[in-house]
């Protein structure tokens, strides 16, 4: 059996592009949205969905019902304008990113 490896360049973009991109206005900035409007504890129940738990495991570990975990999901999806779970954690990726960019 051949083991196909696929490389992937050294830079993901080049100069050229970042520009185009940002003359366009199409840049991860504006998609940003600060994750500090979340509570404590829809932070909490972010950072569970995060690491791929389902809302059964998620109402065990932080003691509360598996309703209250969908209630949290609802204002988290709310207050971010999202719909799902991986738009959370796409979310969560690009203010990571926009935060080490701007370092």
């Amino acid at each position: 059996m051949k083991n196909h490896e696929v490389r992937e360049p050294a830079v993901l973009m080049t100069a050229a592009e970042r520009m185009q991109i940002d003359a366009s206005g199409i840049t991860a900035r504006d998609s940003v949205i600060p994750m500090d409007c979340l509570s404590k504890r829809e932070l909490q129940v972010a950072h569970k969905i995060m690491e791929g738990c389902s809302n059964k495991v998620i109402a065990s570990e932080l003691f509360i019902s598996e309703r209250t975990v969908k209630f949290h999901c609802a204002n988290i999806y709310k207050k971010l304008n999202i719909s799902n779970r991986s738009a959370l954690i796409a979310c969560c990726f690009r203010t990571l990113y926009q935060e080490v960019v701007s370092l």
